[in-house]
């Protein structure tokens, strides 16, 4: 009987201790746990406390622990030029990372639309036709404003002593003078495209041959589906 009584003063003192103790942990553990804020102010005199300062506003800041080892670091705000520094990176990244998702999509719409090389060589083929038979309308029309500007000479030939030509026939060789102008014009325009078209061909060509034989080509457009 006695060791039972001894036994549970023994369990009501450790429980009392425990009591007390508790507030006293729960009050110490903030403490352990607690960070300090360390930076060089204006002077470059390296300052530390245990929450923000003033004096760190401009400055780079070490989070150090209570036994000083550093637990990270707060970058100093950007200043005006910084952050137009860094809108400039910002921006040449995005525009990067813009390009790469078109390349992406015309790559896709390429694969999409040939089937094989005999496909890209048709559609170039059809492209230059057309352009062409806009060439041999043109040179047409060159043809037909050279004979009405025969026919006009001719004509004119009557007039030679009166030295003024009607109204009429010199607005025939004005008329035909304005084609053979505009018709030459458009045919050095369909030229152009006709050099345009087989570059741009060349280029498609070039991009199917790296996207159906090389691996590099057939992984980038795979990691965008």
């Amino acid at each position: 009987m006695r060791l039972a009584n001894r036994s549970a003063k023994r369990i009501n003192f450790k429980l009392t201790c425990l009591v007390f103790m508790l507030p006293l942990t729960l009050l110490t553990a903030p403490l352990s746990q607690a960070q300090i804020y360390s930076c060089k102010d204006a002077g470059g005199r390296t300052i530390s406390s245990d929450r923000p300062m003033p004096e760190c506003d401009h400055s780079d800041v070490q989070l150090l622990s209570k036994s000083g080892i550093v637990k990270g670091d707060i970058p100093a705000p950007l200043n005006a030029e910084q952050k137009r520094q860094k809108q400039i990176q910002d921006a040449k990244r995005q525009a990067a990372a813009d390009a790469i998702e078109q390349q992406r999509q015309q790559d896709r719409a390429l694969l999409a639309r040939y089937h094989n090389e005999d496909d890209i060589a048709i559609s170039r083929r059809y492209y230059l036709a057309l352009s062409q038979d806009y060439i041999t309308r043109d040179k047409g029309l060159i043809e037909d404003a050279k004979k009405q500007l025969e026919s006009d000479r001719l004509e004119s030939e009557f007039y030679k002593k009166k030295k003024v030509l009607p109204a009429a026939l010199r607005n025939s060789i004005d008329e035909a003078n304005r084609a053979i102008a505009n018709a030459k014009s458009s045919i050095a325009d369909h030229q152009a495209d006709a050099v345009k078209i087989n570059l741009k061909f060349d280029d498609m060509l070039k991009r199917y041959r790296e996207l159906t034989q090389g691996q590099g080509g057939m992984e980038t457009v795979a990691a965008s589906r």
